[in-house]
């Protein structure tokens, strides 16, 4: 059996909450960010997910388990010559790495007239997701990520 017929995505639902959390304090535990996220923090971006508008969250899935999960952000951009996906987290649990599943969702992602662009962002230690991503075609964009927190709410 082709191993690809294993895998499937499908977007995140309000009764997906509880898994989320799980694997977003695991993908934060790894050190991805300078940022550390408090579950009043993932409260808030689930209600983003849950929305829909400009969040995409997926789960993906190998056989009947979830294998993990991907935040994709809508935006716009000149660059992009319009509509692009930000793809903003993608996590793969230990014992499904290694599978296909990373290739395959990047097939999904970029098989839509919904976005003509995606970009990510990869840790510069993370080899393993840069032979990924190389190998599906995509390019340093060599640029400099800044960021700086201007949510006065808390």
């Amino acid at each position: 059996m082709d191993a690809n017929k294993n895998i499937s995505f499908r977007l995140m639902t309000e009764n997906d909450k509880d898994e989320y959390f799980s694997m977003s304090r695991e993908f934060y535990a790894a050190g991805v960010t300078n940022s550390v996220i408090s579950d009043g923090g993932r409260e808030k971006f689930w209600k983003e997910i849950v929305l829909g508008e400009i969040v995409k969250g997926y789960f993906l899935i190998y056989g009947n388990e979830v294998a993990g999960y991907s935040i994709c952000c809508l935006s716009a951009s000149q660059e992009a010559c319009g509509r692009l996906l930000w793809l903003d987290e993608l996590y793969i649990k230990k014992q499904f790495r290694g599978k296909g599943i990373g290739t395959e969702f990047f097939r999904f992602l970029e098989n839509t007239d919904e976005y003509n662009y995606i970009r990510l962002e990869v840790e510069h230690d993370n080899a393993r997701a840069m032979k990924l991503y190389k190998s599906l075609g995509y390019a340093d964009a060599k640029y400099i990520s800044l960021y700086k927190k201007t949510d006065k709410r808390g």
